[in-house]
């Protein structure tokens, strides 16, 4: 495969890309420790979109996944269309339980902060572009997000295993919008503490 578009988000930042139906996407720990909050679109038609909780269900019952690692990514039940196949990843631990990311109302409840860089606003400025709004903004895929659940049965952070130069690559099933934020969590193990940037490849 060959590069056709590479890029590099910055700590604490956003951006979405168009990746074309065959085109992989590539998501490399530029720095390490680094989670990417990924929200996927149909480019198509925007109303289609990844949901995580349909995405676990089907690789379990398919026999193809858990609540670390998935092979296939799909929009919601009413529509159940495979948005992504993942063809290789080299860390094989994602945030697969809570289909959250951070947030004003997140930081104010957990952290007593009313100011926060934050991926909800990363995700919301990335996809404004498309004509799309922060109320669109649904399930993000946790790519490195390390994710563990204590004895009772509340989930907790964990520092990332993933290091740099690791990656996950997943190839369109169709023409999909993705954005993706390099998540600015720094009051908790998200990110080891430190965010970081995030390489960007689609290769084809």
């Amino acid at each position: 495969m060959k590069v056709v578009n590479d890029f590099l988000i910055p700590a604490r930042t956003g951006k979405a890309v168009v990746i074309n139906k065959g085109e992989v996407l590539r998501i490399i720990e530029e720095e390490g420790k680094q989670v990417a909050d990924v929200i996927i679109f149909n480019a198509d038609d925007h109303k289609e979109k990844f949901d995580l909780s349909h995405t676990v269900r089907m690789n379990c019952v398919k026999g193809i996944g858990n609540l670390k690692r998935v092979k296939e990514l799909y929009s919601q039940p009413s529509r159940s269309n495979i948005m992504f196949t993942i063809m290789e990843d080299k860390v094989g631990v994602h945030g697969l339980i809570t289909g959250n990311k951070c947030s004003i109302p997140l930081y104010r409840a957990r952290d007593k902060l009313n100011t926060h860089a934050n991926c909800q606003d990363n995700l919301s400025d990335a996809i404004r572009p498309y004509g799309l709004t922060p109320d669109d903004v649904g399930d993000v895929f946790n790519v490195f997000m390390n994710l563990e659940v204590d004895e009772r049965n509340v989930p907790v952070i964990k520092s990332p295993v993933s290091k740099k130069g690791d990656y996950i690559d997943m190839k369109a099933e169709m023409d999909c919008l993705v954005a993706i934020s390099a998540c600015p969590g720094d009051t908790q193990p998200t990110n080891d503490y430190l965010p970081k940037s995030l390489r960007i490849q689609a290769l084809q």
